[in-house]
Order: structure tokens, then C-alpha cells, then sequence
């Protein structure tokens, strides 16, 4: 029960080389909270983010993005997160 998430780009700004993205999550419970980071992060790295801002542990979370699971060794940016 609180472990999905369903994701959702809304800015970004220029750092360096990386581009950082606010991302809004909602969780399955019903609360929601924007983390940032890098596109070129792996989604572990970002479920260790969410895990900063929520109750659920990395290793128990689901997160969703257009109806997709995705997939802890894959980057945010090959899902087609982008940012405008």
C-alpha cells in the first residue's frame, strides 16, 4: 500500500553538465512532495531521494512513470523524462 508512486517532470534548471529536474511525486496513500535531481540519475539513486521525503524505504518502492515500473539500473532521462 504506499509504496507506488507515479512521478511527473514540471522544471528544470542548467547545472554544469547535468540538468536538474523538479519532479512532483504522488504517492498511492495520497500525499504528495517534489524532490530534484539529475536526469542522468539512475532510478535507484532517485528512489533514494523520494526515500528522504517519504516513509517508505528505497527497496520497498514502486515507481511508475506513463504506466511503466521503473527500473532501478536505468537513468530518468532514458524513460523520456523531460524537461521545458
Amino acid at each position: 500500500m504506499g509504496g507506488d508512486a507515479a512521478t511527473t517532470a514540471e522544471s528544470a534548471t542548467s547545472e554544469s553538465n547535468a540538468a536538474e529536474v523538479n519532479i512532483n511525486i504522488r504517492c498511492s496513500n495520497g500525499s504528495k512532495f517534489s524532490v530534484q535531481i539529475s536526469l542522468d540519475s539512475v532510478v535507484r539513486s532517485f528512489k533514494d531521494v523520494v526515500a528522504g521525503s517519504c516513509d517508505i524505504p528505497a527497496d520497498q518502492q514502486r515507481l511508475i512513470y506513463k504506466g511503466r515500473i521503473l527500473k532501478d539500473d536505468q537513468t530518468l532521462q532514458s524513460y523520456g523524462i523531460l524537461f521545458v
